[in-house]
């Protein structure tokens, strides 16, 4: 072996180095192991040699500290916590999306209440700048203890940390919530008592936790997964059993959920209907029901201005008037026959309003397909990307309403259902709740968007199925 041409280069002895990440300018470096090293949860001020900010880093377990680490995202190996918290989108309650104020605390992930109060206490006493009158970094340390004991001690934000992790880590623009995108577009909070929480939002939620863990679960081995015949993972008996578990639970979780949410609009409504019932002598007595006409038309106005306020109205107004007919047709008319032909047409609405789902997912997908098409050859102009991109997120909004209303309407069949056939009541006042909701579904059928003209009005409805297109019809042949 020829000898080398550069010269003798020095060395150093080898110090442990911890990988971190700049809290402030996302800049990843990383700092040696303080000598002696200090005591596992010990909070260490680190001054990124970037921007020069000073940021709180914990000291944790010994795993984390590496020779010559290489910060997340090189070419250096990186430990399972690393890739953990590069590769989730979205955390659990159970696996956290990041975990730097549990280590602030010196705390588990399932930590009770008791364990980070006390922990906290703890903390308080022994970093109090009052007690540190030296260091110059008391002050910051306090802080940053404060702020993890408020975070985890309250259990939403607790459940929102676990979920997206904390501000000073967000992506630009911050983390995207699904609860809370879904609750703010279709109704906002003014609609909760009247529709509920939408679980959608929840659903798509739960899924991306699912796919996260799924992509934990595979990437874990070097091996690529063996597929069957259809492409899918073939899965061991014990990632199998694991996976039957965490349905069971997700199944449980939104049948509870379910119930909750009926049960809280059953009180609700029955509340609501109340006014008439209890106040009005009979089924027939006018002067009540004109003054229930007003206070339900009052409440529809002030609801259309919330976001799709029209349509939710819409929707509940449909399954309320839907169902006290059908109520009201099933005990008056002989053998029940006008009940039945009311449900005969409350199942054809479903079947159309499920087709009409399915299609704007149809099209929102080719749309998809369309611009992938285009990217592989080559032949989609920054415009047309622009354009077909615009048109599959008014598809997708449409198709999302179109899943929410149906979720909607069979929670509301199912609140109606218990709200008429109450065995706590007789049928002479579960007769009057079904007058008193006919009129409010009628009331909230009826409402308009600011501005909206009779023909705007038509056009609109020639969306909402076939029975809502033939009502249109009629209105508007009658002028």
């Amino acid at each position: 072996m020829a000898p080398s041409t550069y010269p003798v280069l020095p060395s150093r002895p080898i110090q442990p180095h911890i990988a971190a990440k700049c809290a402030r300018c996302s800049v990843e470096y990383e700092f040696p192991v303080p000598d002696p090293a200090p005591p596992l949860g010990t909070l260490l001020q680190i001054r990124c040699f970037q921007c020069q900010d000073v940021s709180v880093q914990t000291y944790q377990e010994k795993s984390s500290v590496r020779l010559n680490a290489k910060p997340s995202g090189s070419s250096g190996t990186s430990t399972p916590q690393d890739k953990q918290r590069r590769t989730r989108k979205i955390g659990t309650q159970e696996k956290p999306l990041e975990t730097e104020y549990y280590e602030i605390l010196g705390v588990a992930v399932d930590a009770t209440d008791d364990d980070i109060k006390k922990a906290y206490r703890r903390l308080a006493i022994k970093h109090h700048p009052d007690k540190n009158r030296d260091d110059p970094n008391a002050e910051e340390r306090f802080k940053a203890i404060a702020i993890a004991y408020q975070t985890l001690s309250d259990p939403a934000l607790r459940k929102k940390y676990n979920e997206f992790g904390s501000k000073e880590t967000a992506p630009e623009g911050g983390f995207v919530d699904p609860e809370e995108v879904f609750s703010a577009i279709f109704g906002g909070e003014r609609f909760v008592p009247i529709i509920g929480e939408i679980s959608l939002g929840r659903d798509m939620k739960a899924a991306l936790q699912e796919a996260d863990e799924a992509e934990e679960e595979g990437g874990g081995s070097e091996s690529p997964r063996m597929k069957d015949a259809k492409g899918r993972d073939i899965l061991s008996p014990e990632e199998k059993a694991r996976k039957e578990e965490r349905s069971r639970k997700i199944s449980a979780e939104k049948a509870a959920a379910r119930e909750k949410r009926v049960q809280m609009l059953v009180e609700n409504l029955e509340r609501k209907l109340g006014i008439f019932a209890e106040s009005a002598e009979g089924p027939n007595d006018e002067r009540v029901a004109s003054s229930w006409r007003t206070i339900c038309a009052l409440e529809a106005e002030e609801l259309k201005r919330e976001s799709y306020g029209v349509d939710l109205l819409h929707v509940a107004g449909f399954v309320y008037a839907s169902k006290a007919r059908h109520y009201l047709a099933s005990n008056q008319t002989f053998l029940g026959i006008g009940g039945w032909l009311h449900n005969v047409q409350g199942k054809y609405h479903v079947i159309s309003e499920t087709v009409s789902t399915v299609k704007s997912a149809i099209e929102l997908k080719s749309i998809f397909d369309q611009i992938q098409a285009l990217e592989k050859a080559g032949n989609l102009s920054p415009e047309e990307k622009k354009r077909l991109e615009e048109q599959a997120a008014e598809k997708g909004l449409q198709a999302l309403f179109k899943g929410t209303k149906l979720e909607i309407e069979s929670v509301l069949r199912e609140v109606c259902d218990r709200v008429l056939g109450s065995p706590n009541i007789s049928p002479q006042k579960a007769q009057l709740r079904a007058v008193a909701l006919q009129i409010l579904g009628d009331a909230f059928s009826k409402v308009k968007a600011e501005g909206e003209s009779e023909e705007a009005e038509y056009v609109r409805i020639e969306t909402k199925g076939s029975r809502e297109r033939d009502a249109a019809r009629e209105k508007a042949k009658r002028g």
